[in-house]
């Protein structure tokens, strides 16, 4: 969701940290792509040796499991970015003053949970055996979760900016709001 340029009262440090968070988004959607890119092939090639050479490939599963996890990363971002999360606004016939005070306190409320959710990836995520690693291939969890906790972090960014904005425009019409 672009903030329109022509949109006066929106503060320049927020414009430009919108603008900032459109590049990340999109190189994090660009590699996304590629990770679905690289499930395909890790798809082709394990249906192939399984079925046509009769010798399965070890630790495909484990190479689509990390693939997804970037792809899962990409997803994060990109539907921050463009507000593609589900709501229901059961809330709208209060007024609208009731939803501008509302956004602001669910904005705050998804900032705290985000928080604890890179905290946690950054630090608490492999538990307390510190097994991190993939049945086959050994492949290490804690790259993978810290690029979970990058993109959940942008997630974060968006929403601050969201909300910075949803402040700045509390009196008029707030262009980061999705449209009906």
């Amino acid at each position: 969701m672009n903030v329109p340029e022509e949109t006066p009262q929106i503060p320049g440090p927020l414009r430009a940290a919108d603008r900032v968070l459109q590049r990340v988004a999109g190189a994090l959607a660009a590699l996304g792509a590629l990770g679905i890119v690289a499930l395909m092939g890790i798809t082709l090639a394990a249906v192939i040796w399984r079925y046509w050479f009769r010798d399965p490939i070890s630790g495909t599963g484990d190479l689509s499991q990390m693939t997804l996890i970037i792809v899962a990363g990409a997803a994060v971002a990109y539907g921050a970015r463009h507000q593609a999360h589900v709501s229901v606004d059961l809330i709208a016939p209060l007024g609208r003053r009731v939803t501008r005070v509302t956004d602001i306190v669910m904005r705050l409320l998804t900032l705290f949970i985000i928080g604890l959710s890179v905290y946690a990836l950054m630090d608490k995520a492999c538990g307390l055996e510190r097994a991190c690693i993939t049945s086959t291939l050994s492949i290490e969890h804690r790259p993978f979760f810290w690029y979970l906790a990058v993109a959940m972090a942008v997630y974060a960014a968006q929403v601050a900016v969201h909300l910075g904005i949803g402040i700045a425009t509390f009196h008029g019409n707030d262009p980061t709001e999705a449209s009906s």
